[in-house]
């Protein structure tokens, strides 16, 4: 028995493969009335992914975020945000893919967790999941209020920032 259990995890093992992070952006856009250009970006991502065999429906781990890597076009804008998202003690947000699973209309549903603000909440993303050669890139959107999270929405100057963020992930990882 200890043999055919060995045997099987060595074979499991095998068959599965680390992705890391090649290059890519993850975007939150919201706005302010007459401002629809709040998108604050990061390529600094890193990554603890795996898929089996070669079949992205398999891909499964997390891609954290560094929240003050974040950078939109305005420093000012930045400092505000970094305030509402409290980065002294949230420093990091993580998506933790749970499935990947091809939709009749050629998209796949990837099926998730984020952890931002200290709050673990179920975001699931749509979009494409493409793979290759030693390449896997994911392109996908969701949208989720900041107040689910914990965080209220910044107000500058008497005007309240949109609850509502749109998450855009455009990442490329290669298999390992």
């Amino acid at each position: 028995m200890r043999y055919f259990i060995a045997t099987l995890f060595t074979t499991a093992t095998l068959f599965s493969a680390n992705l890391t992070f090649s290059n890519g952006f993850v975007e939150a856009q919201t706005s302010v009335l007459g401002d629809n250009n709040i998108n604050p970006s990061s390529s600094k991502i890193t990554s603890h992914l795996t898929m089996d065999n070669g079949d992205v429906t398999t891909l499964k781990g997390k891609i954290d975020i560094s929240l003050l890597d974040l950078k939109s076009d305005s420093h000012s804008r930045d400092e505000h945000m970094y305030k509402a998202i409290d980065t002294n003690k949230y420093k990091n947000t993580t998506y933790t893919i749970i499935s990947v699973v091809k939709n009749t209309a050629g998209s796949y549903n990837i099926d998730g967790k984020l952890n931002l603000h200290g709050v673990t909440k179920d975001v699931d993303l749509l979009g494409k999941v493409t793979k290759k050669g030693d390449k896997v890139t994911i392109k996908a959107k969701t949208a989720f209020n900041m107040s689910d999270f914990g965080i209220e929405p910044p107000t500058l100057l008497f005007l309240s920032v949109k609850d509502q963020l749109n998450m855009t992930i455009d990442t490329t990882y290669t298999i390992k």
